[in-house]
């Protein structure tokens, strides 16, 4: 009983802190030369558009990691990735989640082509 009371208190304690997290969304960061900046320090963590459902950018220090996007039915979209020797890996898929190439992407969901266009272009212009 004792231990079902500490799972409790810490499932309890885990919630609170999660739930307490603020999200940082593209209009609450700024950008120096190449690095990310919120609160006027280098950010690492996650930056999401404003309708918390199109995309995510990840960032370490300030540095852009990796970024995705997703459909409207929440499946992954674009990925991206930087490798430590600065090379990005993308990935690309359609709204069942199978990969496809960039030029089918852009022509079945050019909706959301554009949007990631916009998005990043607002992201870049900070």
């Amino acid at each position: 009983m004792k231990r079902i009371k500490i799972l409790i208190v810490i499932s309890i304690a885990m919630i609170m802190v999660t739930s307490c997290t603020k999200k940082i969304h593209i209009n609450e960061v700024s950008f120096e030369k190449d690095s990310v900046y919120y609160n006027h320090k280098p950010f690492t963590g996650e930056i999401r558009t404003e309708d918390d459902k199109t995309g995510i950018f990840n960032t370490d220090k300030g540095v852009l990691k990796s970024l995705k996007f997703y459909h409207d039915n929440g499946i992954e979209a674009i990925s991206m990735e930087i490798k430590d020797n600065g090379k990005p890996e993308t990935h690309i898929y359609d709204d069942k989640g199978n990969p496809t190439d960039l030029v089918s992407f852009q022509q079945k969901y050019m909706d959301l082509w554009i949007k990631i266009a916009l998005i990043q272009g607002e992201f870049m212009s900070k």
